[in-house]
């Protein structure tokens, strides 16, 4: 059986919080969850062993993605994009759609890789549609988020044990008087989809409530707004969505948690192995259940 660190990197003992949690230590930093540890948990245990260590063996990685490079520059395009717009500019072109749309578009890094040159397009023309509708509602000064990659860290209580909710916020918008974050995916949108972004969601909301004032106040936040609202983006399927908040879906990562806390107290993180899932598994490549170990005739 595994056996947990039982000395820790300086770094994270000045942070106080790591992976590699020991729950018979009472000197350990606690443990740390991020929404992308907590959801690579929830799609295999084995997979988050590979992807965050907990036994201090080392992590084990398969190569990039397409996708996943993909993924990367399109977010901090995004990023930066927000660092640029000028509403002011952008009102010069607000009779013409489509100068709006190129203005928008201009913003954007240029690349021969025609899967990302769409995604800017559909991004670009979404931004376009939003500022025409904000100048017409007389909401302009909210067409720019309050929040661009907001970082946050909070403490949480999961039954009796402490541990770190950290996360980086995509987008915060501003709606109707309260906090909206905005997620963004490169990928292909799914009604299947559903659960889990509601539950990426919630993560964030339970990260803000939890947050100090001091924490909120630093990355530019009021600290007595709330989310009221949730949504993410999809643009290479033109799908936008947006909810009010749903407290049963904080329950089930609440849930989730649990099952992530108990794992590290019985050292067991068996896979969970089936080809459909495994075959999609950035890992498979280099996986004991997959390519990279027994290959099973699924």
């Amino acid at each position: 059986m595994n056996e947990y660190v039982e000395a820790w990197t300086e770094n994270d003992l000045n942070n106080g919080f790591t992976y590699q949690w020991n729950p018979d230590d009472g000197k350990s930093p606690m443990l740390k969850i991020t929404k992308s540890s907590l959801g690579t948990y929830g799609f295999c245990r084995g997979s988050y062993v590979m992807n965050y260590d907990p036994f201090g063996n080392g992590k084990i990685k398969g190569p990039p993605t397409e996708a996943m490079l993909r993924g990367t520059e399109v977010h901090n395009a995004q990023e930066a994009f927000w660092d640029l717009v000028d509403t002011e500019e952008m009102m010069e072109h607000i009779d013409d759609p489509n100068k709006l749309v190129k203005s928008f578009m201009a913003l954007y890094p240029e690349t021969n890789d025609e899967t990302t040159s769409s995604l800017y397009k559909g991004m670009a023309s979404w931004s376009a549609e939003r500022f025409i509708d904000c100048v017409k509602d007389g909401t302009l000064e909210f067409f720019k988020p309050v929040g661009n990659e907001v970082r946050l860290n909070a403490k949480f209580d999961v039954n009796g044990v402490q541990v770190h909710l950290q996360g980086i916020i995509d987008r915060l918008f501003i709606h109707e008087g309260s906090y909206v974050p905005l997620e963004l995916k490169t990928g292909v949108w799914k009604d299947s989809k559903a659960t889990h972004m509601r539950k990426e969601m919630a993560f964030y909301k339970m990260l803000l409530d939890n947050a100090t004032d001091e924490e909120k106040i630093a990355e530019g936040l009021d600290p007595n707004m709330e989310f009221g609202y949730w949504g993410w983006f999809f643009p290479a399927s033109n799908y936008i969505f947006l909810e009010p908040v749903k407290a049963r879906t904080e329950q089930s990562v609440l849930n989730s948690m649990q099952k992530l806390v108990d794992s590290y107290m019985t050292k067991e993180f068996p896979f969970d192995d089936f080809y459909k899932k495994c075959r999609k598994c950035g890992l498979f490549s280099v996986c004991e259940k997959g390519e990279g170990g027994i290959t099973y005739d699924w």
